[in-house]
């Protein structure tokens, strides 16, 4: 019985190592995956602001898209996309600020 007790032991052990890697994993993965979200989301909005200079946009107003719209503020575009983020882009004229 001790036998059985005793190899018990590293077998849970071994069960804890694996798990805890694989926890470790997952949030790694996790933490890519919301940093390439991020990227998507900036450049969208980048296409976005792009797209509303093309079109001549004025000082106030509101370019809507398929549930996405840039609103032109002076020298920011405010941008909301699709999955409710907002980012705010200065225009690519005017660096200073």
């Amino acid at each position: 019985m001790k036998i059985k007790g005793f190899m018990l032991f590293p077998a849970i052990t071994f069960l804890m190592i694996f798990a805890s890697a694989s926890y470790l994993q997952i949030l790694w993965y996790q933490q890519r995956m919301s940093s390439y979200q991020s990227q998507l989301d900036h450049n969208q909005a980048v296409i976005l602001r792009n797209i509303a200079i093309a079109n001549s946009i004025k000082k106030n107003q509101i370019m809507k898209f398929a549930q996405q719209k840039v609103e032109f503020q002076g020298t920011k575009y405010r941008i909301t996309l699709e999955n409710g983020r907002q980012i705010t882009l200065n225009s690519p004229l005017n660096l200073s600020e």
